[in-house]
């Protein structure tokens, strides 16, 4: 089971063993296709919590079953279940997700990769600024302004690991660092497959191309002045698909800084603030998951991004937002985002 955590290279995983699923399935390993998700078992989760807060236990039944019907299909040795929604999941969930899918297998093992704590809160909020959640007067760490819940209780690693450790013991949980520039060809691809013993199966030929390109500082400017000025949730999700839509148009045509690195708009101390509050759980991860986690407490500040809306270029700016309303006008406006 690999579960996350958000902004770890999921997607990249995900599409890769989405685009081997043949190759796999003939060594005995099985992705499964759920729910018609072809890329991930979100729906695994999303099904569990129904079970758990509603009662109703159909929808996972129906999955189950249909995990229950490929397993049979193929004689698999291995299964690989991948959503980084499980990060997003209560704690509370954990033991009726493993209570529903432990008689299907012999053994359950988790990989996670975790990043240092003040580094996820950067990329949660520039990815939550994708889709116009964050405010300029939301707090940049620590509540709940833009996340849900489960994912800020959750960045105590400690605890949420302790959730599936004590079901499946310590051993059976795998937390890996993520240090993009420590793998090879700076994708995680290669350390998953590793971990999880698939390397010699399918061994990567090339390093993936980029998924989910984070917003540059220009990017993130812009879509807070736009998420002050929607509200209403018809109004905000057509305008963050063509947000997005403009921003990769720019960065094709080599306006710079509207995708990119995401900046850090913490300042020096929010971020030794971040540092000090995790500090006994990222110590607990280095006890007990047996991975230097204790360097998130020796990483210096990332300096802090202070430029905003009034930095950027007047002519760019309305060249943006020229881009922005003829997506909105484009006949496709409405389509489901990819």
């Amino acid at each position: 089971m690999h579960a996350g955590t958000h902004k770890t290279g999921s997607t990249a995983i995900q599409t890769f063993l989405a685009g081997h699923r043949d190759t796999l399935r003939e060594a005995g390993v099985l992705y499964p296709l759920l729910d018609g998700d072809p890329l991930s078992h979100t729906s695994l989760q999303k099904h569990v919590g129904l079970a758990h807060t509603g009662g109703d236990r159909r929808p996972l039944e129906r999955l189950l079953a249909e995990l229950r019907e490929q397993l049979a299909r193929v004689p698999a040795e291995q299964v690989v279940l991948s959503s980084e929604h499980f990060f997003a999941m209560p704690q509370a969930w954990v033991p009726t997700l493993l209570e529903a899918i432990a008689p299907l297998f012999d053994s359950i093992v988790v990989v996670i990769y975790l990043r240092n704590q003040r580094d996820l809160w950067v990329s949660l909020a520039n990815q939550r600024a994708k889709a116009l959640k964050v405010l300029p007067s939301h707090r940049l760490w620590g509540t709940t302004d833009f996340l849900g819940p489960a994912i800020v209780e959750n960045m105590a690693y400690a605890d949420y690991l302790d959730a599936f450790a004590s079901r499946l013991g310590s051993g059976q949980v795998r937390a890996r660092r993520f240090v993009s520039s420590s793998f090879p060809g700076g994708s995680v691809v290669p350390d998953f497959l590793q971990t999880t013993g698939l390397e010699a199966l399918v061994p990567p030929t090339e390093p993936p191309a980029p998924v989910n390109l984070s917003l540059g500082w220009k990017g993130v400017a812009l879509a807070l002045t736009l998420a002050s000025r929607h509200h209403a949730l018809s109004s905000r999700q057509a305008v963050s698909r063509a947000m997005r839509q403009a921003y990769a148009k720019a960065h094709r045509e080599g306006l710079p800084d509207w995708l990119g690195a995401a900046p850090c708009f913490l300042t020096e101390d929010q971020q030794r603030e971040i540092r000090d509050a995790y500090a006994s759980t990222t110590m607990r991860l280095a006890d007990t998951y047996r991975q230097d986690f204790d360097a998130f407490l020796c990483e210096p500040p990332r300096p802090q991004e202070q430029r905003g809306l009034h930095d950027i270029d007047p002519a760019e700016l309305r060249l943006v937002n020229r881009l922005i309303h003829d997506s909105m006008a484009a006949p496709d406006a409405d389509s489901p985002p990819k």
